[in-house]
């Protein structure tokens, strides 16, 4: 007897008779079925985005799936889609199974075939955790449609709208996992604190179009503060204040430096 998922799906998980029971969380064999793309990434490992890793490996193991979701979403794949698992873990107790409870919530479900690999140590001595995997991603009939935009930045979802708006159809391509091009804003430290890494600034009077954009689509905006000192930290860790709309003394000389150009 054997196990199979949805058809329509690109990956087939199977249970050959004659082997042991391996429910809930993997399949002795997974398969891609049909015209597919296959994916693999890197190892992941519990280390956020500015590279900061949590002596906890339970917090490991967590941040590790979450990094890994992100690689399979930017690919176009899902935990469904997944046909290979593999994980490495430090000082492996199997008295203590620290992944299991987060690997079940992770696949959801979803049965993949898994080796656990039990090692001593992995590329950096902090590391505890590390998963990898290898989809498949099952390949739709192409599409057909009047317009291709290029790039979900600004330009190019409003270039979508238009076309939209003239009755033609359209789809948007971006390499990116996300839209908006160089406007971008991130949490860094995961405290609620957002930092504008891209474009920061709108206003109602000669930017009135992308002021209107915003009200329309109902996002928050804030009032920019214009009064007071601004604070700024130098390159050797000490700070000094200047009134805003005046120029940092230490970097006075660039300004003048660029004012002759």
């Amino acid at each position: 007897m054997s196990h199979q998922s949805a058809p329509f799906k690109a990956v087939q998980t199977l249970d050959p008779s004659g082997l042991f029971h391996s429910r809930p969380t993997f399949s002795h064999v997974s398969t891609s079925t049909g015209p597919c793309r296959i994916i693999t990434t890197a190892g992941q490992v519990g280390a956020d985005r500015n590279g900061v890793v949590p002596k906890s490996v339970d917090a490991q193991i967590e941040l590790a799936f979450t990094n890994l979701r992100r690689c399979l979403e930017a690919a176009g794949a899902s935990i469904k889609d997944v046909l290979k698992l593999t994980y490495y873990i430090v000082n492996y107790d199997p008295k203590d199974r620290r992944h299991f409870k987060p690997l079940l919530r992770f696949l959801d479900g979803h049965r993949p075939a898994t080796t656990l690999i039990a090692v001593p140590a992995l590329a950096r001595p902090e590391f505890l955790f590390e998963i990898e995997a290898i989809a498949a991603v099952r390949e739709e009939p192409l599409t057909q449609c009047d317009v291709v935009v290029v790039g979900a930045g600004l330009s190019g979802l409003q270039a979508a709208i238009d076309v939209q708006k003239v009755g033609l159809s359209c789809v948007v391509l971006e390499a990116r996992d996300r839209v908006g091009g160089k406007t971008w804003s991130i949490d860094a430290l995961g405290k609620g604190a957002g930092v504008d890494t891209g474009a920061a600034w709108i206003n109602d009077t000669n930017q009135s179009k992308i002021y209107a954009l915003a009200k329309k689509f109902g996002l928050q905006t804030v009032i920019q503060n214009t009064k007071g000192s601004v604070i700024q930290e130098d390159f050797d860790g000490s700070t000094s204040l200047y009134p805003y709309g005046g120029v940092p003394q230490v970097r006075a000389s660039l300004v003048e430096l660029y004012e002759c150009f």
